[in-house]
């Protein structure tokens, strides 16, 4: 390996924790011409973490034709059906994000786990080297937020201090999004390294503008060279300056392409994300590394489809902001690009519920809605977070006290979905009528019960 400890440790880190590979269970590294020397660190860190490894490349004139005129070798789709997990280890360029995305239909199994790791280089793997117990949490706390919230508020500022406003639908449940906090697990896929928490805007609904101050691919934008885009009903209506060397370049790289190909869709909001990994020192153009950086955020154009969208353009375009701020139903979760979580705001205790604004305390029967819950190893309910298959989380239903009094009641209710008297179920539970009524009262916030 190369003489860099960070990014060998990186690499260790990414095969032994990203991706929770025992000795003995099989890795396979599709690589191409401008990614075989990141592909060559990790098959090394493999080796000295006795993990069997195959490594494929792929070249990017293949990756082009793939799935429209080619496929895979025979030996590279045995090697792929044996592996327990695949890293996607590519360019990132948009005319072989077909690839990208074919590959993950065509070889995505219920054991098999797939890291993504697009215009990987030696410095993206150092981004491994990070506490990762602290990514997990910051991950998963802006997760409940967006997954709870009904609209999402981007700010970011002009140079001269002008705030701009982006405003998003993201639907209350309905679209649920992504912590990717780069630990993949038997079924799942996502970036790796990672760090960061995004979700896909309903389409059609994000209205406003945005200063772009960070990065676009291949490209970091300098002072006094920011763009704003304006989006009207969801969709990029006008870059201003129109022509400057930002505008010109996401033009001639990205747009261009997309328009070339007959597709309409570019122009999508497909994604608002932020980053929180503090491995990420510098923007750099490489998107891979830049939209995890923490004190940033990032919006994408095109393709939403595999962040659970109903999109599926030509291209993916990340552009990273530095330093916003992020409001999800008017309550401030990032400011100045720095999480700024309360567990108060997203986690309520059942003693704060109001019977006098509480329809629980007029409602006479309670059913389960059908959407899924479980049980934490310490006896508290969650609601299950999912956005897609393999891309599967948790939260729990209110703060500690609350989350068991709720597994209490829930446990006690049919699955089939048949009404229970609340006060019978009270009763039955050992709690009061009004603990009961108050805790199915944030229950229903979760979408977990139904009343009448």
């Amino acid at each position: 390996m190369s003489g860099d400890p960070d990014s060998h440790a990186g690499a260790r880190q990414l095969v032994r924790r990203c991706l929770g590979l025992e000795p003995g269970q099989q890795l396979v590294i599709l690589a191409d011409e401008t990614t075989v020397e990141a592909a060559m660190a990790i098959a090394e860190a493999a080796e000295s973490l006795h993990v069997p490894h195959t490594a494929i490349l792929v070249p990017v004139s293949v990756q082009r034709r793939i799935p429209l005129q080619s496929d895979l070798s025979l030996l590279a789709q045995g090697a792929v059906r044996e592996a327990r997990a695949i890293l996607v280890c590519v360019n990132g360029a948009p005319d072989c994000l077909a690839f990208r995305e074919w590959f993950l239909e065509t070889h995505w199994t219920a054991r098999t786990r797939i890291g993504h790791m697009p215009g990987a280089n030696l410095e993206v793997l150092k981004l491994a080297e990070v506490d990762c117990e602290k990514l997990v949490s910051d991950c998963h706390d802006l997760e409940v937020a967006l997954a709870r919230g009904r609209t999402l508020e981007l700010v970011t500022q002009a140079p001269g201090g002008r705030p701009h406003r982006l405003e998003a639908d993201i639907g209350g449940w309905q679209r649920l999004p992504v912590a990717s906090d780069g630990i993949i697990t038997d079924g799942a896929w996502g970036n790796v390294p990672s760090g960061e928490t995004f979700i896909a805007p309903l389409e059609g609904t994000a209205t406003g503008s945005v200063v772009v101050d960070g990065s676009i691919p291949g490209l970091v934008v300098g002072p006094g060279q920011e763009i704003v885009l304006h989006f009207q009903r969801g969709r990029l209506a006008r870059i201003e300056p129109e022509e400057s060397p930002v505008a010109r370049r996401l033009a001639e790289t990205q747009i261009r392409h997309a328009k070339s190909v007959g597709d309409l869709d570019w122009a999508n909001l497909a994604e608002v994300g932020v980053g929180l990994n503090p491995a990420v020192e510098r923007l750099t153009g490489n998107m891979l590394l830049d939209e995890k950086a923490v004190g940033t955020a990032h919006v994408a154009l095109g393709s939403n489809f595999f962040l659970g969208g109903t999109v599926q353009a030509s291209i993916h375009c990340d552009l990273v902001i530095r330093g916003p701020g992020l409001l999800v139903d008017g309550k401030t979760v990032v400011e100045r690009g720095r999480l700024a979580y309360s567990e108060a705001d997203w986690h309520e205790h059942y003693k704060h519920v109001s019977p006098a604004t509480s329809p629980w305390f007029a409602a006479g029967q309670v059913a389960r809605s059908g959407i899924q819950a479980t049980t934490s190893a310490d006896g508290r309910l969650q609601r299950l977070l999912r956005s897609q298959p393999g891309r599967v989380s948790a939260c729990f239903v209110g703060e500690q006290k609350t989350a068991l009094l709720a597994r209490d009641l829930y446990e006690l209710l049919p699955v089939g979905g048949e009404w229970v008297a609340i006060d019978r179920l009270a009763s039955r539970a050992g709690m009061s009528a009004g603990v009961a009524r108050r805790v199915l009262h944030v229950m229903a916030d979760y979408d977990l019960v139904m009343a009448r």
